[in-house]
């Protein structure tokens, strides 16, 4: 019995490191100073605060980077919504005024120049 014990204790000894060094993975920021998860749960805004879409996911190029941001851009029905690929260049980070624990992604670009972009698909 003993040795069922320690042996457990030597498991769980061995594997803890490495469940924590995985935890702080996903806190850690990957673009605009947000998590990974923060930026996939982000509504689009405007300068004036608007919501004018969402992040849809995050392109990564080679080296694990976030270089750009799939987003959705909200149509009047019946059109349909517009998805884009937009690069992080003119995108910051700000305080979601509904949620004070959340984050919106702010644009500089309007809804037009977004919808001007060029469409692309969720992959």
């Amino acid at each position: 019995m003993k040795s069922i014990a320690l042996a457990a204790l030597i498991a769980a000894t061995c594997l803890a490191p490495s469940l924590a060094a995985a935890q702080p993975a996903a806190a850690k920021p990957v673009a605009l100073g947000l998590t990974r998860l923060q930026l996939e749960d982000a509504d689009l805004v405007d300068v004036k605060g608007r919501e004018i879409g969402e992040v849809e996911r995050l392109v990564i190029d080679r080296n694990g980077a976030v270089v750009a941001l799939i987003v959705e851009i909200d149509q009047n029905d019946p059109k349909p919504d517009h998805i884009v690929r937009i690069p992080l260049t003119g995108l910051a980070a700000v305080v979601d005024p509904d949620d004070k624990g959340e984050f919106d992604v702010q644009t500089n670009q309007s809804v037009a120049d977004l919808l001007a972009l060029p469409a692309t698909t969720v992959r």
